[in-house]
């Protein structure tokens, strides 16, 4: 398929107006119609319904679109990783979650970063659905997630586990003072984090069926920020926890019962890219952080 039509079809399918997408792809109209007529003869469905007033995307556009999308972002991240060589010897790129970057790998990249000055580093964020596709893109060369795939050429490799921990307030006289039975977590005020399974299927046999979280977050940050101001107490995996245990500024409240699973950690990367310098220096980083690689 050609990588100009695809382009075409993606500023057309984004602005709606073949004469804005000739402006932004620097062409003249009659191109970018020509473009498309031939796309869509390879495809044999039109892709736009177009009148003199609007330009409409057909059902075959729409099937195409998220690919046609995926081929153009491949191909300017190919470009950008060829280029990241220049001046330098090699190049690292790795994926994370949000929160296994800030109280895990952030140490080991700014030690990398000043220990291998000639390797260029590009980091990526997103959930572990996120950094897996990354991974099928081919944007990521290392991929370190909760929840591995199962997926053939990938070697999957346990790093480390991870204690759920509740954490409250320092001060507080409605709150618990060390410890509190798993059956009754349901009575606090909870600012509730998902960590996925199989923190999920702990949590549904510990609260109620109608239990609904009257605060919901998605960032381990924003929960430690609450939890200090005292709005409640979260559950948390202690390496996210740990700095602010030991400056004081939160306490740990123990669980007794039925406590919560540990948080199983991954490395995940194409079996092909183990033995890359660049790849192997930084799994031999993670072992001198006391990771298992």
């Amino acid at each position: 398929m050609d990588f100009d039509q695809l382009k075409a079809f993606y500023i057309v399918a984004q602005t709606k107006n073949f004469t804005k997408a000739a402006e932004l792809l620097h062409l003249v109209q009659s191109t970018v119609t020509m473009r498309i007529k031939q796309l869509e003869e390879k495809v044999g469905k039109p892709l736009f319904i177009r009148d003199k007033r609007s330009v409409e995307i057909t059902q075959a556009g729409l099937t195409l679109l998220p690919y046609a999308e995926r081929i153009l972002k491949l191909a300017t991240e190919g470009l950008s990783e060829v280029a990241a060589l220049h001046p330098y010897e090699d190049y690292l790129s790795i994926g994370s979650l949000n929160s296994i970057w800030t109280a895990i790998l952030e140490p080991m990249l700014k030690e990398y970063h000043i220990r291998y000055p000639n390797i260029a580093v590009k980091t990526r964020t997103g959930h572990s659905s996120d950094v897996i596709q990354y991974l099928l893109d081919n944007l990521i060369q290392i991929g370190i997630v909760y929840i591995p795939p199962s997926l053939p050429n990938f070697e999957v490799i346990p790093t480390y586990e991870d204690e759920i921990v509740l954490v409250s307030p320092i001060h507080s006289s409605v709150l618990p003072d060390t410890m509190i039975d798993a059956n009754d977590l349901a009575k606090l005020p909870l600012i509730y984090m998902n960590w996925g399974p199989p923190f999920l299927d702990w949590i549904s046999s510990t609260l109620p069926a109608s239990y609904v979280p009257k605060l919901q977050v998605d960032k381990a940050e924003l929960a430690i920020d609450f939890v200090k101001e005292g709005l409640g107490l979260s559950l948390l995996t202690r390496s996210v926890v740990k700095a602010e245990l030991e400056r004081g500024n939160l306490r740990e409240i123990a669980i007794i019962g039925n406590k919560p699973p540990k948080r199983s950690v991954y490395i995940v990367l194409p079996k092909e890219k183990k033995n890359r310098p660049s790849v192997e220096k930084w799994l031999g980083l993670m072992r001198a952080f006391g990771y298992s690689t």
